[in-house]
């Protein structure tokens, strides 16, 4: 048996050539074959290597980890969670990219170089090996994808997910690990495949330095949460099928380099261009596509579920209360109705207009400089214009919305979400919404009324919301009404579900009052509230006379420093704007 190349030749590399220096066809094919069962079987030992690396399962934990806590703080919406399993895939990727690199720089780092050129396989054909050999990474991805799925799906998810977007997360992975083998065919420490690795994810970090649609070249960002604040999935953002393309045309690119710095055969190189000069147009071309803005008539759609959500959603009245949702979205109506009824079961009488209990898109939940890049700046600003007419942005005494991607809980605990739904509601039912103006400008206060402790009281007996969640969030709050500090309650679930209306700033007083009411027995109550029920609406009837006529004593609430609003003063904060405020809060 000769050798060739530094090594023992395969059986039968001695035999006769022809006379003109040609191997006989038959030699050729035999050559061949041989050399795709080396190939076959050093994948098959590489695949196997990478599938029970403890790189890849500490990537799977990672991963998952990242993925349980972007999916765990959001309504559970396709459009939005198939990019969130994409960003675990990413953690997976770099912990591949790190794996790849040891394996392809194993001969140079464990000082073998000599023994491997002995083998049969050539430089090329092992490196080939470990290209094919990142299948091995293909079971972690699935197993990523899969329960990032079945998470979702038990948590009740509106849409469908893209078969496109999840494909290209185990298409991340496999480029990922193909990036590491280029590393590691040129650089055998293991520190470059760590610095690789971090390069991965730095475009990520930086993500929020880029402008217009340049974050979209950056596969499943982080940032790109504001797909869960969109009613639906908008065709074209992002650009799922350029994702694709640009992850298959970089793990192409990447094994073409890591093959050129192994093969030695001119057919070998010459292959290697064709595929470099594949590539590189394939990821241009799903650069330029992705770099497209969206087409003007899909923003003009979403634009108008924003604007005129009326026009688009489905609208059921149950229990002489409407309710309005964007179409998908029909199963959170039984829980904006649990709470809803347990309010209106107590109340005496109800208002003359009707309560509206619908769903928006929150202007300030969408970043309008990535959905309108490469539009004119007159069609830009005729749409931002019709966003702002958004039906929230209407005060309302007889209406209120919730954000698409905040309810039910927006990571926040059910409970607390079910709680800010009946207070809203029994808001309404004893008039203190006001259509005057919005809460965040200049609340109205309803000091010393006695229908605000028995709104917080229906809201609390309705839903039974945990004691934390009632906590008064920051310490001491005040706000200033005719000059005078008043002590302000806002509980500690609050900005859960992020319901939007023309709800009032509540008082400590009325907290407490409502607190010392739960401990009476409900049906005491009640009939005092009968019994002179529209006594218990008018602004003028104080906390005092409620609680005297429950036949307990008014509590006690903790008066603010003697300190003017935005002093400065060590637990003291002051809520909305400063200067004299509504105390009416009358519909």
């Amino acid at each position: 048996m000769t050798t060739t190349g530094g090594g023992p030749a395969l059986p039968g590399a001695g035999t006769a050539a022809l006379a003109d220096g040609h191997a006989p066809a038959s030699l050729t094919a035999r050559s061949r074959d041989v050399r795709l069962r080396t190939v076959l079987g050093l994948a098959r030992v590489e695949a196997s290597l990478l599938a029970r690396s403890l790189l890849a399962l500490a990537g799977v934990i990672a991963g998952g980890a990242v993925v349980w806590v972007l999916i765990a703080t959001m309504q559970p919406l396709w459009w939005s969670a198939d990019w969130r399993i994409g960003a675990g895939q990413l953690i997976l990727g770099m912990t591949v990219l790190a794996a790849a690199q040891l394996a392809a720089g194993r001969a140079r780092r464990d000082s073998m170089t000599d023994l491997y050129a002995s083998f049969p396989a050539t430089a090329g054909t092992r490196t080939l090996g470990y290209l094919v050999g990142l299948a091995g990474a293909v079971p972690a991805s699935l197993v990523l994808l899969g329960a990032g799925a079945v998470v979702v799906q038990a948590r009740g998810a509106i849409g469908s997910p893209s078969v496109t977007v999840l494909a290209a997360g185990v298409v991340l992975v496999i480029a990922a690990g193909a990036v590491g083998a280029a590393i590691g065919t040129r650089f055998a420490h293991p520190l470059a495949g760590v610095i690789g690795a971090l390069l991965m994810f730095l475009p990520e970090a930086t993500s929020h330095l880029s402008s217009g649609a340049g974050l979209w070249l950056i596969p499943w960002d982080i940032l790109l949460n504001q797909l869960g604040n969109l009613p639906g999935p908008l065709a074209g953002y992002p650009p799922a099928v350029g994702h694709l393309l640009e992850l298959a045309g970089v793990a192409l690119l990447a094994g073409v380099v890591a093959l050129a710095m192994t093969v030695r055969g001119a057919w070998a190189r010459g292959g290697l261009v064709v595929a470099g000069v594949v590539a590189v147009p394939v990821i241009a071309f799903a650069v330029v596509a992705q770099l497209s803005p969206i087409p003007t008539t899909e923003l003009n759609h979403l634009v108008t579920e924003i604007a005129d959500p009326a026009s688009v959603q489905h609208c059921t009245t149950a229990n002489h209360v409407r309710y309005c949702l964007y179409p998908g979205f029909g199963r959170d109506l039984p829980s904006l109705e649990a709470p809803v009824d347990g309010v209106l079961a107590r109340v005496p009488a109800r208002p003359g207009q009707a309560l509206t209990v619908g769903q928006i898109v929150a202007p300030q939940n969408i970043t309008n400089e990535y959905l309108f890049y490469g539009h004119s700046q007159q069609q830009v600003t005729q749409w931002n214009a019709q966003i702002m007419r958004e039906p929230a942005s209407a005060p309302s005494a007889s209406a209120f919305y919730l954000s698409v991607g905040r309810w039910p809980a927006d990571g926040g605990r059910l409970a607390d979400a079910h709680f800010n739904v009946a207070l809203t509601a029994a808001e309404w039912a004893v008039r203190l919404l006001s259509p005057d103006t919005l809460p965040t400008e200049q609340p109205c206060v309803p000091v010393d009324q006695a229908r605000e402790p028995i709104a917080i009281w229906l809201a609390i007996l309705a839903t039974h919301p945990p004691a934390s969640g009632l906590q008064n969030d920051g310490g001491m709050t005040a706000v200033e009404v005719h000059n005078t500090l008043v002590p302000t309650w806002t509980n500690a679930g609050g900005p859960v579900g992020q319901i939007t209306g023309s709800a009032p700033q509540l008082t400590d007083a009325g907290y407490l009052l409502a607190k010392a009411m739960t401990s009476l027995p409900e049906q005491k109550v009640s009939q005092a509230l009968r019994g002179a029920w529209a006594t218990w609406l008018n602004e003028h009837t104080t906390d005092a006379q409620l609680a005297a006529a429950l036949g307990i004593r008014m509590p006690s609430v903790p008066q603010p420093p003697l300190a003017g609003p935005g002093s400065g003063q060590p637990g003291l904060k002051t809520v909305g704007q400063p200067g004299p405020q509504s105390r009416a809060c009358t519909s």
